[in-house]
């Protein structure tokens, strides 16, 4: 009985009863791949420069990849990904703005690239401070 006893706990240990902590040993990623960027610089709040209405445009990141861009005439909803230094911006359909009296609609860029404690715009659209 101490014989088969001890021959079960040898294979056990033989197998390779291990908690998984060894980072070599990650089926998430393999050699060379990247891991996922961390997204906790860029949740929250950032503040647009001023547009040409001289109004700012608010812009939230939250952690379940969704954002709102909103002021007292705007508000523009989607869903973000942070993919290689750049929040990707994915808008979703429809958005609520001002009339025509106010300026031109505000155009959010599909791309901002994170630049410490700025988001550049890849074309065209305000740049953004954290706050």
């Amino acid at each position: 009985m101490r014989l088969l006893a001890a021959l079960l706990l040898a294979l056990a240990l033989l197998t390779g009863c291990s908690d998984g902590s060894d980072p070599a040993s990650d089926p998430g990623t393999s050699p060379g791949e990247e891991r996922p960027e961390d997204t906790l610089p860029v949740l929250g709040r950032w503040t647009s420069e001023p547009l040409e209405s001289g109004q700012t445009v608010i812009l939230t990141l939250s952690d379940d990849n969704t954002y709102v861009a909103e002021n007292e005439c705007l508000e523009l909803t989607g869903r973000w990904e942070l993919t290689g230094g750049e929040v990707v911006l994915t808008p979703d359909d429809g958005g609520t703005q001002c009339g025509e009296d106010v300026g031109a609609p505000v155009e959010l860029p599909p791309a901002l690239t994170v630049d410490g404690d700025q988001l550049v715009p890849q074309g065209v659209g305000p740049t953004f401070t954290k706050d």
